[in-house]
């Protein structure tokens, strides 16, 4: 590292060393001095992975960051200035972002840091791995390394309002494929190499490890990604506070205890809970859903991306199209045409509407997703 970024990983290593507890280990076959360029691709377990993943290593990848960080100036000061990163649009297919992948590499000599799954987990446990991944590490003819995270969403779940005071993360860097095998090695054996290595699952993990987190905050938050009560099946109705979980309808359901499993109900997971309520949704959509939020639209335009808040609005999904409206102004958008939906960071829905890009903070954001996502043809 040169002198910047020293000073800037030294403040980074205080910064999140104060908020959690890492534990870093390397095979024999990597080794974090090293200083050629190299792939590192790790497990999307929560949404500061791209931030501890690089902490330990002496001439570090640069990351592959979401646009949608850049939009606020704070953001895109640290992201531009002070961090070299490469901006990448959730569910697009970007050749910017290969042509900066490619310079990164060729001209730099720096290595790059990639999450192949997209969106860091919203339950707990790995999400699908587009098979161009593989096509695309192939291309790029280097070293293929991995960071298996565990306990990075315990520690900070996506939808949580807060990290878990002193969660423990554990890292462990190892190389997958060594450049020289890229050459002769089938794509689909890579593919299927990769999506091995970063498969994950926190709460088996830790069922069988017994690491502590705390309480305090533990639930708090967990209505933005949980939508439906396992013992009554209403929806729309699920309360937090501190590690305990409520329902409107039938009062406390259950709590996380200090292993982040969950107590009081027939499972003991997320993963579970989110495979209860899935299957919800095609009766769910039958009646309009609705819900309330802000929309912004985001102008990709420009080197400088920017947004612009429209306005706050009550939010009604129906058979057909999304509804925005408040006492000023009614926005409709039909769902034929609502394409590349994601759910970004916690609670912000982003989606393409003709040659426009419009981003939703909502107070249901993983019921909207769902649902629109099956009105469309998709998967709920």
């Amino acid at each position: 590292m040169n002198l910047k970024e020293r000073i800037l990983n030294s403040l980074l290593r205080t910064f999140l060393f104060s908020k959690y507890r890492f534990h870093f280990s390397f095979d024999d076959n990597f080794d974090p001095d090293r200083q050629d360029p190299y792939l590192l691709i790790g497990n999307h377990s929560c949404l500061i992975d791209g931030q501890f993943t690089v902490l330990p290593l002496d001439r570090y990848p640069f990351p592959v960051i979401n646009s949608f960080m850049f939009r606020k100036p704070f953001m895109r000061f640290v992201l531009t200035q002070l961090i070299h990163s490469i901006p990448k649009r959730k569910g697009q297919s970007d050749i910017l972002t290969i042509r900066m992948i490619m310079d990164t590499i060729k001209k730099e000599k720096r290595g790059v840091l990639l999450f192949p799954e997209g969106n860091s987990s919203y339950f707990g446990k790995e999400s699908s791995i587009p098979f161009s991944t593989a096509k695309l590490l192939k291309k790029l003819k280097l070293d293929i390394v991995v960071c298996a995270v565990n306990g990075g969403y315990l520690s900070n779940p996506r939808w949580s309002d807060r990290p878990v005071r002193k969660g423990f993360i554990d890292a462990r860097y190892y190389t997958l494929v060594k450049a020289e095998e890229l050459e002769t090695i089938d794509q689909e054996v890579l593919y299927a190499k990769i999506v091995e290595a970063l498969r994950f699952n926190d709460f088996d993990w830790n069922r069988e490890q017994h690491h502590i987190y705390d309480l305090r905050h533990r639930a708090e938050g967990l209505e933005r990604f949980i939508y439906a009560c396992p013992q009554c099946g209403n929806t729309q109705c699920i309360r937090t506070k501190r590690h305990e979980i409520f329902c409107s309808h039938c009062g406390k359901i259950a709590e996380f205890n200090r292993f982040s499993l969950l107590e009081g109900l027939p499972f003991d997971n997320l993963i579970a809970w989110d495979a209860f309520q899935k299957p919800l949704i095609p009766e769910l959509v039958k009646n309009p859903l609705k819900t309330t939020g802000i929309l912004e639209d985001v102008d990709f335009s420009e080197a400088k991306i920017r947004s612009r808040v429209i306005g706050k609005f009550d939010i009604r999904v129906e058979k057909d199209r999304l509804l925005f409206s408040n006492p000023e102004t009614a926005i409709a958008f039909p769902l034929d045409r609502v394409q590349n939906l994601t759910l970004t960071r916690k609670e912000e829905l982003a989606f393409d509407f003709e040659d426009k890009t419009y981003f939703a903070a909502v107070k249901d954001p993983m019921l909207l997703f769902d649902a629109i996502n099956f009105l469309n043809g998709g998967n709920s």
